[in-house]
């Protein structure tokens, strides 16, 4: 019988190279969201540190340029933080983005995969099928020589 041959090999093919790429995609989308979680919470953390600075100066004397120079860096670190938050979100919509994307591909592949493994039955079946016949002829070539070896 024939070498197993798959007819939707290069289908096959560029459906991997895809979900590959998809896979890879989502990799760094998902990198990019940790990241973006950690800048956030950098930022808080700075935004956090620095109204305790300021709480703990209420109680003492301070000059107005000090007080000034607090809480525009204060509107500053607030301002940083609603970047922060609004680059998570960003990065959050890619992830998701990227995520029906590889599953799309992923679905695909499995697909192309499933029709190869029923292809594949269907030549282990075929190849049996043949190998009976050929035990078969065999069988029935010996039976009827059978008598005459017997005689």
């Amino acid at each position: 019988m024939k070498k197993f041959r798959f007819s939707l090999r290069s289908v096959q093919t560029v459906r991997a190279i895809r979900e590959m790429r998809a896979r890879e995609a989502f990799g760094l989308a998902l990198k990019a969201h940790a990241e973006a979680e950690e800048h956030l919470q950098k930022v808080r953390s700075d935004l956090r540190h620095l109204q305790e600075l300021i709480l703990s100066k209420r109680g003492a004397i301070v000059r107005a340029a000090d007080q000034v120079s607090y809480l525009h860096e204060q509107e500053i670190q607030l301002q940083r933080e609603k970047d922060a938050i609004a680059a998570l979100e960003k990065t959050r919509a890619r992830l998701d983005e990227s995520r029906e994307i590889w599953i799309v591909a992923r679905r695909d592949m499995r697909v192309i995969d499933n029709l190869e493994i029923k292809a594949r039955q269907e030549y282990r079946l075929e190849l049996e099928r043949e190998e009976q016949a050929h035990l078969d002829d065999r069988t029935n070539a010996t039976f009827g020589r059978a008598p005459l070896l017997m005689s």
